[in-house]
């Protein structure tokens, strides 16, 4: 009787979350003190390894998973869009402002002091004031965020030197 010799494969490494991949997901982020959905999108494409478009406590959750898994990862406001600044709602005559400010929802580029830029979405617009908030949408929020790995491929080079995953 001849001798069998049976070989274990490893699932193949380049279809895990690593450095210089880009990764395709489907997720979701809740309110996660009210547990209301916030956003949801199902084809969204990362450039994973700290390229600065994902916050560090999210790379760290997606790091070796592979495709077809479920990530979870509740963020602070400090590990995510940071805690509101009361200083950046500021409300002040409709006259100060540009005309396409005069209407909610309005988006607004400012200069602090300092020289660097603040987006401003208008909030409110009426008896001759208007308010604006340069802080994010979602800042001050705990956020629950459930991610699925729908694919893993190499980043291209154009897509490294970009610092980002470009759309196809």
């Amino acid at each position: 009787m001849s001798e069998q010799i049976l070989h274990f494969i490893k699932k193949p490494s380049y279809r895990r979350v690593a450095r210089d991949r880009v990764v395709r997901l489907k997720y979701a982020v809740f309110d996660a003190d009210q547990g209301s959905i916030i956003e949801y999108r199902d084809d969204l494409y990362h450039l994973h390894g700290g390229y600065s478009d994902a916050f560090p406590k999210v790379e760290a959750a997606l790091e070796g998973r592979e495709v077809g898994d479920q990530v979870e990862v509740t963020l602070v406001p400090a590990d995510g869009y940071g805690e509101r600044l009361p200083a950046l709602v500021i409300t002040g005559p409709a006259d100060q402002f540009p005309s396409d400010a005069h209407r909610v929802g309005a988006v607004l580029e400012g200069e602090a002091p300092d020289g660097h830029r603040v987006t401003f979405a208008v909030t409110r617009a009426q008896d001759g004031l208007i308010t604006v908030d340069g802080n994010h949408p979602l800042a001050g929020r705990n956020l629950r965020f459930v991610f699925e790995i729908l694919d893993v491929q190499p980043a291209r080079p154009e897509e490294l030197a970009a610092g980002r995953a470009l759309a196809e």
